[in-house]
C-alpha cells in the first residue's frame, strides 16, 4: 500500500506480510526538503529586496516608454 505525502518528491509505502514496515520513497531525491541550515531571513530579504526593485523601476519604465511614443517617428 502507498500514499503521497505533503512532499512533492515523497510517497510514503507500507508493506503488510507477517509483520509492517513502513518506509519513506524519494525516486527522484529528497531536492524539495530544506536543510536545518537553510538561511530563511537571507530569502526573505532577497524577495523583499526583489519587490522593493520592482517597485522603484516600474515607473521609471513606465515613464521611459511613454516618452517613446510621444517621441517616436
Amino acid at each position: 500500500m502507498s500514499a503521497p505525502s505533503r512532499l512533492e518528491s515523497t510517497s510514503l509505502v507500507l508493506a503488510i506480510g507477517l509483520d509492517l514496515f513502513l518506509t519513506r520513497v524519494s525516486p527522484s531525491g529528497t531536492f524539495d526538503v530544506l536543510s536545518e541550515n537553510f538561511n530563511k531571513a537571507q530569502l526573505v530579504l532577497t524577495i523583499g529586496g526583489l519587490a522593493l526593485a520592482i517597485g522603484l523601476v516600474k515607473p521609471v519604465v513606465r515613464r521611459r516608454q511613454l516618452r517613446g511614443r510621444w517621441y517616436s517617428a
